[in-house]
């Protein structure tokens, strides 16, 4: 077993802290680009508010923290691109935030054995925490 694999069956937990001005600057540089490039589809569309054009660039930085933490998870080797948008955090009917992987993330997660996912983001003082944890089931 690779140091990367880890025990079987021991949790992994990844972690991350993202800063709002840095997103908020990449939101008026580069806009929907930006938010295609790092957000899937159903992201951004959960992400925005009646009336708005585009998401905050505080639950975008809460979203990007949470993918950040995820990845620490999955452990990717450097030939391993994971596009962003391949890792989503999803809000439960009652807010809270939820893993859900496709593609290349999806793969890594199956080959660890990785399926009981929990994710956890916070916002203060212009940053974004997030706290992602996995087990084997």
């Amino acid at each position: 077993m690779s140091a990367a694999q880890g025990a079987a069956g021991a949790p992994r937990v990844g972690c991350d802290l993202q800063g709002v001005a840095p997103v908020a600057e990449s939101l008026a540089r580069r806009g929907e680009r930006y938010l295609r490039a790092v957000l899937a589809p159903e992201e951004i569309a959960e992400l925005t508010r009646p009336g708005a054009a585009a998401p905050s660039a505080e639950s975008v930085a809460g979203r990007f923290a949470a993918k950040e933490a995820v990845l620490k998870v999955l452990r990717p080797a450097p030939e391993d691109a994971v596009p962003w948008p391949h890792v989503l955090v999803r809000t439960d009917a009652h807010g809270a935030p939820h893993v859900q992987l496709r593609g290349e993330a999806a793969r890594l997660a199956r080959e660890a054995g990785l399926r009981n996912w929990s994710v956890s983001t916070s916002h203060d003082g212009g940053f974004a925490l997030a706290v992602a944890l996995a087990t084997a089931s």
